[in-house]
């Protein structure tokens, strides 16, 4: 009877330990073994995140399957995390390695191969002229097709064009590849449907993330069926296939003493350190540099500048305002260039509320502690991914007054001079791993803004308003619903 009631003890001990949160880590939702809390709710993802903040704090924890999360509110803290050594790498996700043994690239690696990708990108853009006047000739001719583009369907109510999508990734083929691409070119039309389905599919993947013991249980083929591994298998041999060709054009017409762009520039780099046994640069490690060129360059900037017009249609003093700046400044048929930004302010407040305003990446992209730590007076276990909960950091009244609206001018200084020092504002990230190109996104989308705005006004059709709610069927994006405009001409 003493050995049963032992054994029932010890079974109700590991019953309990296996049930209950450890000591010292944030609180927050545990669940149940392997598959942690599951909410029982019709509220989206980004709803509950804001609504356990709301019961917990700056800091709480949600165990997902068998991955712990830890979501972060406060801007402060945020940056004290992510400028930390152990809170720098990325999760070893098969969302990052995309069914690749490591990671690779910039935005998913880790360690020397991140280190290494991260500069000498940072290097190559400088070079090739990011946020510098030698690239502004490039991106002032993608916006004038865009502009064309406009001017041709002025007065009807439409979606915003396709070209806008063209014009910049033109912007990112002429910096690695030197190419340029016309709206109907094929390769082009199927390499932008290639990266509308990758983001649609990767959302499969965080099954295998959050859930792996499921393939231990499933058939192979039912498992793969169910996180679409075919589906992504073939996008990203596809875009593999697109880079490898252009990387073989790039080697049968390099001069090594004149790269032309970012793909002659790896190469040169390649051959140089060809005898380095440590070397982490390689064709393979390019096709992934591409990669992330073009998936984090684009998508970011084609979304943002989407939401600049779903505000400035919704805020038509906001927009008269933006007018009368562009006319005071840019004489009629001036193209905008980087010397205008610093008598521009209201534009450069009108970016910047757009971008805090949309929160477009709403979670950030995720970080991992590669080893135990304490943050915020918690401990932070060795795997545990931590996420900014960049939505609750952008309308947080500790650093925003108003935020719900939509206010340039709190970009604006006593004197009307735009500021850029604001805390609680994170578009591209912070700490280690701030984004590369936010020099190049913010040239973009201010060349952008200025040319189409210099000609056109911008509103819903008649009897409409503006849908400024944002779509939340992606994990990644906080996208602007689909709306239709109308653009009007303008005379200066």
């Amino acid at each position: 009877m003493l050995v049963e009631v032992f054994l029932f003890a010890v079974l109700v001990f590991l019953l309990w330990k296996t049930f209950s949160k450890p000591p010292g880590l944030p609180p927050g939702r545990w669940g149940l073994p392997l598959v942690g809390y599951i909410p029982w709710t019709n509220k989206n993802f980004e709803e509950q995140v804001i609504d356990l903040h709301q019961q917990y704090g700056d800091i709480f924890l949600w165990r997902m399957g068998t991955q712990l999360m830890v979501f972060l509110k406060d801007y402060k803290l945020v940056r004290e995390a992510y400028s930390r050594f152990e809170l720098s790498d990325r999760p070893n996700w098969e969302t990052f390695r995309i069914f690749e043994e490591t990671t690779h690239g910039i935005a998913s690696s880790n360690g020397l191969f991140w280190h290494n990708n991260r500069r000498f990108t940072m290097r190559q853009l400088r070079d090739l002229g990011m946020g510098k006047s030698s690239l502004v000739g490039a991106v002032q001719h993608q916006a004038l097709k865009l502009r064309k583009t406009l001017a041709e369907v002025v007065g009807t109510p439409v979606m915003i064009p396709h070209q806008l999508h063209v014009s910049v990734l033109n912007v990112i083929w002429h910096m690695v590849a030197s190419r340029q691409f016309d709206a109907e070119d094929k390769k082009l039309q199927e390499f932008i449907k290639l990266m509308e389905e990758f983001v649609l599919l990767s959302n499969r993947m965080a099954i295998k993330d959050f859930l792996p013991w499921l393939e231990n249980i499933m058939p192979d083929f039912l498992f793969k069926r169910l996180i679409k591994y075919h589906g992504i298998i073939y996008v990203k041999e596809k875009f593999i296939q697109y880079f490898k060709e252009e990387i073989e054009e790039h080697k049968t017409t390099l001069d090594s003493d004149n790269p032309r762009d970012l793909i002659d520039s790896y190469l040169v780099e390649i051959e140089a350190k060809k005898d380095d046994p440590e070397t982490t640069f390689s064709e393979w490690e390019l096709v992934f540099i591409l990669f992330d060129m073009f998936f984090a360059g684009s998508e970011t900037t084609v979304n943002t500048f989407t939401w600049l017009c779903c505000y400035l249609a919704a805020h038509p003093q906001v927009q008269r305002k933006l007018h009368a700046e562009i006319d005071e400044v840019l004489p009629s048929g001036a193209l905008p260039t980087l010397a205008e930004k610093s008598r521009m302010p209201y534009m450069e407040a009108v970016i910047n509320e757009t971008m805090r305003a949309c929160a477009l990446v709403n979670f950030g992209l995720q970080h991992v502690a590669n080893n135990d730590t304490q943050l915020g007076g918690y401990t932070i276990p060795q795997g545990t991914v931590v996420n900014t909960t960049v939505t609750s950091v952008h309308y947080d009244s500790r650093y925003w007054d108003r935020p719900k609206e939509f206010k340039p001018e709190r970009w604006l200084d006593e004197n009307g001079k735009f500021s850029m020092a604001k805390e609680g504002f994170l578009p591209f990230g912070v700490g280690k791993r701030v984004c590369v190109g936010e020099s190049l996104a913010r040239m973009e989308l201010f060349i952008f803004t200025a040319m189409v705005f210099q000609s056109f006004a911008i509103a819903p059709p008649p009897g409409k308003s503006v849908n400024l709610t944002p779509d939340l069927s992606g994990f990644f994006f906080r996208k602007a619903m689909p709306n239709e405009f109308v653009f009007t001409a303008r005379e200066q």
